[in-house]
């Protein structure tokens, strides 16, 4: 899992943002929220343009060099930070595998072109890529032809591509771990258009593409019927391709016509929900945009009930904000270029009986 972030100079973040989710808190209630010491559910918040759906973006930057998922290309313009001449954006990435820790320090001028990385396993030093040198030490690299290698690309994607790793060699597991943790991740948001990074290089109709999954219909009902919306659905071709039809009573609707804007929503969410099991990291950007704080809550349990993701949310619902939901470690403030968990942004030992939303609203946390 995702155990630290840093970035620096890129879009708003001019100077370095340091986000852990590594804790050592011994919260006894909500323990689910962290796994092995690092925080597998988490929810942010922050007032308007602080930064929430651009640190999306930038956690998601690692997709764009190391991965053919789909992406978010910036403008050369628009991708370092406006305010400052530095010609390149930093991020640094630690990863927990087990007990194994994997370190990934890069630097880019845009979305695409990596200038330096630099990776680490366990504190040795695997691989470091300096403008069109570079470094290897990882078993069957030893015969990889690095002249057809760019500088511009990224070197780990290379190797990964190319090299034929030594299974049995603990280093090349975790760098393949590595990989395939990358090459899962996800971020989304409903509120312009249904936008994503990562995961999948596929596109397409939302609801074409659930009516192609096994027990795809059948599962969106199930699914908003436990969120509290009583559709009846099924697939039907009526000679225009496949379409999902709400049943209400005689008559049969597509199902997009009844559509509001949190119903759409969820479907897209559904969509990610459905593939689940395959899906590492997601980062969903203001999730309950369209959505009442019952179902924000019964949103955010649904997917803690996913041992194998971690996920995060972006939010601006303080609703939310509740020990009996999560715990103070699991509940980000972001704001002046910082991002502090609860539990370490106030003197005070938080417990199980404090009403963190109250506590949030008069400015505790700042």
């Amino acid at each position: 899992m995702l155990a630290e972030f840093r970035v620096r100079n890129f879009r708003n973040f001019r100077d370095e943002l340091v986000f852990s989710l590594e804790s050592s808190k011994n919260y006894e209630f909500n323990s689910s929220a962290v796994s092995n010491g690092i925080i597998k559910d988490s929810v942010i918040v922050g007032h308007n343009a602080t930064g929430k759906t651009n640190l999306g973006y930038a956690i998601l930057d690692i997709v764009n060099h190391l991965t053919d998922k789909k992406k978010k290309i910036f403008s050369a313009a628009l991708y370092t930070n406006l305010c400052t001449e530095e010609p390149v954006a930093h991020f640094f990435y630690k990863f927990r595998f087990g007990s194994d820790v994997l370190e990934y320090t890069y630097e880019k001028k845009n979305s695409e072109q990596v200038i330096r990385e630099i990776l680490y396993i366990n504190k040795k030093l695997i691989l470091s890529n300096d403008m069109d040198t570079c470094t290897l030490d990882l078993k069957g690299t030893e015969t990889l032809n690095t002249e057809n290698w760019k500088g511009s690309m990224s070197l780990v994607k290379y190797v990964f591509a190319n090299a034929i790793l030594d299974d049995g060699d603990p280093y090349c597991k975790v760098f393949m771990d590595f990989m395939q943790y990358v090459n899962r991740m996800l971020c989304f948001s409903s509120t312009e258009g249904l936008r994503y990074i990562g995961y999948t290089t596929g596109s397409g109709n939302v609801l074409e593409t659930i009516s192609t999954m096994e027990n795809g219909v059948l599962g969106l009902q199930d699914f908003l019927q436990e969120l509290g919306l009583d559709f009846k659905l099924e697939a039907k071709d009526k000679g225009e391709g496949m379409v999902i039809y709400a049943i209400m009573g005689e008559k049969e609707i597509p199902f997009h016509f009844l559509w509001s804007s949190g119903t759409r929503a969820l479907v897209f969410l559904f969509l990610w929900y459905y593939q689940r099991k395959e899906i590492s990291f997601i980062y969903i950007d203001e999730f309950d945009a369209f959505y009442h704080t019952d179902l924000s809550v019964a949103v955010i349990r649904k997917l803690m009930e996913s041992d194998n993701i971690q996920v995060i949310f972006t939010s601006h619902n303080t609703d939310i904000l509740s020990n009996e939901l999560l715990r103070p470690d699991c509940y980000f403030q972001l704001e002046n270029n910082k991002i502090t968990p609860f539990s370490e942004s106030t003197d005070k030992a938080l417990r199980e009986a404090h009403n963190i939303q109250k506590m949030y609203k008069a400015g505790a946390f700042s």
